[in-house]
């Protein structure tokens, strides 16, 4: 039989041992669990090149990094940046020509990262104005949104086939303005974005001829105020975990992406399946953003008779993204 002391002794190890198990369980789940909660308010653009930030919010991404995101969605990058500016928003979501054209007198935006590459600009004309190629565009009325990025789209387009803004008539309208006025005939051709590209081919059908397909590269970038970076340490730092667990996904799981698209956006997969070679879902710092934006900034400096643009090497902010995902950030800020 067994004595007292070995029963003593045995009863101490299954406690020692069930003491350790449950501090291994305890310990686990710690591990696990995200700890302190942060929050932040997101400015989001409401489209699918936007589609990244919405998918690391509705597929929980952001909840597993221990960051509370309170999504506010915007029709373009000026109206979330503006709501940062009101602090109704944290942070913002906008494309580079947004910086570049708002850097001129706000010297504290900061870039944190792109989180879509895009070429979804198309310069669209009427076969019936005697439009079939790049040259027939000479002397003829071109609806455009002004001084947006498909305006610079066109001027550098237009600068390749040896022609100016000089050589047509740039008719200024908002993008569904300009599919109901190539529509309607009172412009001959029209450059804007995806998905009004696509609407204003639609509308033409056999009249409509594709002078240009794509155009130059697009970023969505998520901004932040440069006296916000100490406030949101930490939870900059999750969004950009949120984010790159999103690309991820993404890039693990393309057709469900697709899918993900049509039906949050409400867009139909002919659309998807036409962008999604010429768009980019995923988190970056690259070089390419500083060349584009002081690109803009030129052109924008001549339209306002400024020589000096600003240096878009100050307005990067590496830290968050560095942080998470070293191998991102490719672009040299010194």
């Amino acid at each position: 039989m067994e004595n007292d002391k070995s029963k003593m002794r045995r009863s101490a190890y299954l406690l020692g041992l069930s003491s350790a198990v449950a501090l291994a369980v305890v310990i686990y789940f710690m591990l696990q669990a995200p700890g302190k909660i942060d929050n932040l308010r997101l400015g989001a653009y409401d489209g699918d090149v936007g589609a990244l930030e919405w998918i690391a919010k509705e597929r929980g991404f952001f909840d597993k990094v221990g960051l509370n995101v309170e999504m506010k969605p915007y029709p373009s990058g000026n109206a979330a940046v503006d709501a940062m500016r009101k602090g109704d928003v944290d942070v913002a979501t906008a494309a580079d020509l947004v910086v570049a054209k708002r850097s001129f007198k706000e010297k504290d935006l900061r870039v944190l990262a792109d989180i879509c590459r895009y070429w979804n600009k198309g310069l669209v004309g009427r076969k019936d104005s005697g439009i079939s190629t790049p040259a027939d565009l000479r002397g003829k009325r071109i609806g455009v949104s002004a001084t947006s990025s498909a305006e610079h789209n066109l001027v550098v387009f237009l600068a390749l086939q040896g022609l100016t803004t000089e050589d047509v008539t740039l008719v200024d309208l908002p993008p569904k303005g300009l599919v109901e006025e190539i529509s309607a005939g009172t412009i001959d051709a029209a450059i804007t974005w995806q998905p009004h590209v696509a609407a204003i081919v639609s509308q033409l059908g056999d009249n409509a001829v594709l002078i240009m397909d794509g155009g130059t590269e697009a970023n969505l970038l998520i901004l932040t105020l440069k006296d916000q970076l100490p406030i949101q340490t930490e939870a900059l730092k999750k969004l950009m975990k949120g984010l790159v667990m999103a690309d991820d996904w993404v890039r693990e799981n393309p057709q469900e992406a697709k899918t993900y698209l049509i039906s949050r956006f409400k867009l139909d997969r002919d659309y998807i399946e036409a962008l999604w070679p010429r768009m980019q879902l995923s988190v970056s710092l690259p070089q390419e953003i500083l060349g584009a934006m002081d690109s803009e900034a030129r052109w924008l400096a001549k339209s306002v008779n400024v020589e000096a643009v600003p240096n878009f090497a100050e307005t990067i902010y590496t830290a968050p993204l560095a942080s998470v995902r070293p191998s991102a950030v490719s672009v040299f800020t010194k």
